[in-house]
């Protein structure tokens, strides 16, 4: 499979993000620093542990976009993780954008897939889950983002996007073709033994026989079947 996009984590805005946080939270606790001063101590170091976890977790995933797939790699001292996501498995894709990673051009490309295990539902006393609504009230879908269903802050989400959805698109079409192809030789493969009721409706049958090998010629030109499945089709057709 060729490569067509390939990125990282933008963990420049991750380091930005971390210290706009550390020091409204520094802020907002700063009494309580005032009158139990080792706390500040155990924030600080709390600090110093978490962020480097946070920071090379997020750094040590890498995303693909294939002629055929999405592939997600995740590589680091504490394991590895790998999961590819082909096209037929593709449904929807979604780009999620904070305020701050507007401001740096970043974001998260959200997949959902066939299983509909990316979508939750959140609404008046309902509990977000994987395709389960726990509560009353009136609940509306919402996308569950993982570690396996998404490219986590990566730098212009629009561009990467619009090739994958580019090439998605080419799929589809190859593969709606090839679908018709092959409806029409099992239509083919039965014309080759006719019931009676078939060799009464000749004049129809002449018709059917037109439009089918012009649909044939038309998956040729662009390119959904081989010259060898034409000539096969053709001759069955006209037997």
């Amino acid at each position: 499979m060729s490569v067509l996009w390939s990125g990282k984590p933008f963990v420049k805005k991750t380091m930005v993000k971390f210290a706009i946080v550390f020091m409204v939270v520094t802020i907002v606790l700063s009494p309580i620093f005032i009158f139990a001063p080792p706390l500040i101590l155990f924030w600080i170091a709390f600090c110093l542990l978490f962020f480097p976890l946070y920071y090379f977790n997020k750094k040590a995933y890498t995303y693909f976009i294939t002629d055929k797939a999405v592939r997600i790699e995740k590589s680091w001292f504490f394991g590895s993780y790998a999961r590819e996501i082909t096209f037929d498995q593709i449904r929807d894709v979604h780009v999620m954008q904070g305020l701050l990673a507007r401001r740096f051009n970043c974001g998260s490309l959200v997949f959902v897939t066939a299983t509909g295990l990316e979508v939750g539902y959140r609404g008046g006393g309902a509990a977000v889950g994987r395709g389960v609504v726990v509560g009353g009230g009136a609940a509306a879908p919402t996308i569950v983002k993982g570690r396996g269903n998404r490219f986590w802050d990566i730098l212009d989400p629009a561009k990467a996007r619009e090739i994958l959805m580019g090439k998605l698109t080419e799929w589809r079409e190859v593969f709606q073709q090839q679908r018709i192809a092959i409806s029409v030789e099992r239509m083919a493969e039965g014309r080759a033994s006719p019931t009676p009721t078939q060799q009464t409706s000749a004049a129809t049958s002449t018709e059917t026989i037109v439009d089918q090998l012009e649909r044939l010629k038309k998956l040729l030109d662009s390119g959904a079947i081989t010259m060898e499945e034409y000539e096969k089709a053709k001759r069955k057709l006209l037997e």
